[in-house]
This record gives C-alpha cells, sequence and structure tokens, in this order.
C-alpha cells in the first residue's frame, strides 16, 4: 500500500488539513492516509498546548465517515518528545512492506536541517512537499540535493501552472511537490476565534467544533 503521513500539533485538526490531505491522496494516489497527533513537539511549546487525548479526540472526530483517513496513536503512546526519526521508524516497523510519504509543508521542510537526525530521515521515506504562503518551492534548488534539479517545474509549481513535480534522489526514496489550493484557515486564527467568541462555522467540521465548546479547551486562554 501507498500510505501518506500527516503529523502535526492539530491544535485543532481544521478543514484545512483535510484539504490537504484530499489533495495529496489523490494526487499520489495513496491507498490511506495516516493523521498523527503530536504527544510532545519537541518544536512547539507544550505548556499552552490542551492535553494529547483531546487533540487525539478531535482527529478522530473529524475523520469520522472518511475512510481513505485515519487516525494513528504512535506519537502519543510513546514517551519523550515526538522525533519525527522515531515516528518514521517505528511505521516502518509497522507497515514493512508498504510505501510512506511525509507530508510536510514547504516552510517546515525550509527548516529540516534543525530536526534530529534529518539526513537519515530522509533515506528511510517518501517526502511530499507541500506548497506554502512565503515559502516557494523556487527557493528548493539552493539545497545541496537538488542543486542538479531543473528549476522551471518548481517555478511552474509556485505559479499554480503545474501540479505535481517528483525528483529522485538517489533514485529512492523520492520527494514529492504539490501545489495544494490556497486555503486562508489557520489554527491560530480558530484559536482566538473560540477564546474570543466569535464565528468558527466552516472553518472545521462541526464534531471538533461542538467538542472544543463542549469541553471549553480554547475559552479562558487564546494564547494556545
Amino acid at each position: 500500500m501507498r500510505i501518506g503521513l500527516f503529523s502535526g500539533t492539530f491544535n485543532p485538526i481544521h478543514n484545512g488539513h483535510l484539504q490537504i490531505a484530499g489533495e495529496v491522496h489523490q494526487q499520489l494516489r495513496l491507498d490511506t492516509v495516516l493523521f498523527i497527533p503530536s504527544g510532545i513537539p519537541p518544536h512547539k511549546s507544550e505548556k499552552k498546548m490542551p492535553p494529547a487525548k483531546d487533540r487525539m479526540e478531535m482527529v478522530s472526530l473529524a475523520l469520522s465517515g472518511l475512510p481513505h483517513f485515519k487516525l494513528s496513536k504512535v506519537e502519543v503512546n510513546r514517551p519523550g518528545l515526538s522525533y519525527s526519526i522515531d515516528t518514521v521508524e517505528t511505521l516502518k516497523d509497522l507497515y514493512p512492506k508498504d510505501q510512506l510519504f511525509f507530508i510536510l509543508g514547504m516552510d517546515a521542510f525550509l527548516d529540516i536541517a534543525s530536526w534530529r537526525e534529518a539526513d537519515r530521515l530522509l533515506t528511510l521515506c517518501d517526502f511530499v512537499l507541500i506548497s506554502r504562503p512565503g515559502s516557494p518551492f523556487s527557493r528548493l534548488p539552493d539545497i545541496a540535493a537538488l542543486r542538479s534539479a531543473d528549476p522551471a517545474p518548481f517555478s511552474e509549481l509556485d505559479k499554480g501552472t503545474r501540479r505535481s513535480y517528483t525528483f529522485p534522489v538517489n533514485k529512492e526514496p523520492a520527494l514529492h511537490f504539490i501545489h495544494v489550493q490556497p486555503n486562508p484557515i489557520s489554527a491560530s486564527d480558530i484559536r482566538n476565534r473560540f477564546s474570543a467568541g466569535e464565528e468558527t462555522r466552516n472553518l472545521l467540521p462541526e464534531p471538533v467544533e461542538s467538542y472544543i465548546i463542549k469541553k471549553q479547551i480554547y475559552v479562558e486562554d487564546n494564547d494556545f
């Protein structure tokens, strides 16, 4: 099978996340996408973050009725910081015969050198890089592994005239670049809206919205 790995704090999961997963699922013809809520993310403070059990429940509610999307508890169940290298190694053990695709925004990829064992991580599975505002694909040829790449496809991706492009790195695994439809939804905006008592309709799945209201997750503090 071809399995997408979509990790994040999901604080909270919203329709933008589902849109990205849907476009990647379609473009790369994936069999399924695993949504992986982080336990303790190494690059973000957990001080103001809702407990992992709440974020995991929100993901579960969002994926209800979407058969190609599944919740993975691999990071929540693992003690300590949620390093991607550990997550991918665990999932490779769980799915030894399957091809894994790690889904990542371009903004995060441009900072991947700061991740634990980044060089080895890039050899463990395919990476799917998603367009992000302010982080153009045209910056990629500056990365050592991509200096031999033709810059034209990256420019076309930035313009939206090309939807996807695959570049093999040492034959395999490969880097897949996907231009997704721009979506203004952000988790921080949603948190602030809940804190201020403002409208959140159509920004996140209704069951997630109801869960947040019931649990009053973002009511007391808008600094999540």
